[in-house]
């Protein structure tokens, strides 16, 4: 969890190497607690970093994109026209 002022502004997980359930509040995009999430989940990882964004999220998209990472070509089908890409780190800062 990230917090500012004693108010939780953010979470993130991580199993391993795959980094899960990065979120920030809506109100407090582009302000860079998202990328302090990502730095802490990267440095926690075990391996080469991945994650799954859904395919209609295009913010996460770009986010992820603009910092280092490529699509595998690994999806998972959910429902309808909805499914999961996966993501990996390019290269790992701290390896």
């Amino acid at each position: 969890m990230l917090a500012d002022g004693g108010r939780s502004v953010g979470i993130v997980t991580v199993w391993g190497s795959l980094i899960e359930n990065l979120y920030v509040l809506p109100s407090d995009y582009r302000k860079g607690y998202g990328t302090q999430l990502l730095l802490f989940a990267l440095a926690q990882c075990e391996a080469r970093p991945t994650l799954w964004v859904l395919s209609n999220n295009e913010r996460a998209l770009r986010f992820y994109l603009g910092h280092g990472f490529a699509k595998t070509g690994a999806v998972k089908p959910l429902s309808g026209a909805l499914f999961e890409i996966e993501l990996a780190k390019v290269t790992h800062p701290f390896r």
